[in-house]
């Protein structure tokens, strides 16, 4: 499992940042499926629902960075959403192919509506996983 990164490590720069929600099990499952094919070691990854995580540190708003996937590059600009999911896939190149898609001109609009609408109300929504120490299980809603 990769290990969760702050931002006093030097080799930050040389990554591309990913702020995931580690208690979204979606968002967990996905960030971590990258992380694993990541070959090149390109990616950091620095999880939101992190006790130890602050928001200001990197610049960010806590509203925003909960709402939204966000990335910071090597040279330090940020992208989030749909743009940030593209920056992901730029650098495995096992994904590349869903870049001309997701960023035509045309159709990104759309992909954005798409990813905001997921963002706001769905993915408030999706089963959570329970964090201690480390140690995480699965909350069901009837549980």
């Amino acid at each position: 499992m990769p290990e969760i990164l702050k931002p006093s490590y030097n080799n930050l720069m040389e990554k591309l940042k990913i702020f995931y929600d580690g208690k979204c099990r979606l968002c967990y499952r996905e960030v971590y499926h990258y992380a694993k094919i990541d070959k090149n070691n390109r990616l950091a990854l620095i999880d939101i629902s992190d006790q130890k995580f602050a928001a200001k540190d990197y610049n960010l708003s806590d509203q925003e960075v909960q709402l939204h996937l966000h990335v910071q590059d090597e040279k330090g600009q940020y992208f989030k959403g749909v743009d940030a999911f593209i920056e992901i896939w730029k650098r495995l190149p096992q994904y590349r192919f869903l870049i001309p898609i997701f960023n035509n001109g045309l159709l990104k609009p759309g992909w954005k509506i798409a990813y905001n609408l997921f963002a706001k109300h769905i993915r408030p929504k999706l089963p959570k996983r329970n964090c201690i120490d480390g140690a995480c299980s699965i909350n069901h809603p009837n549980a």
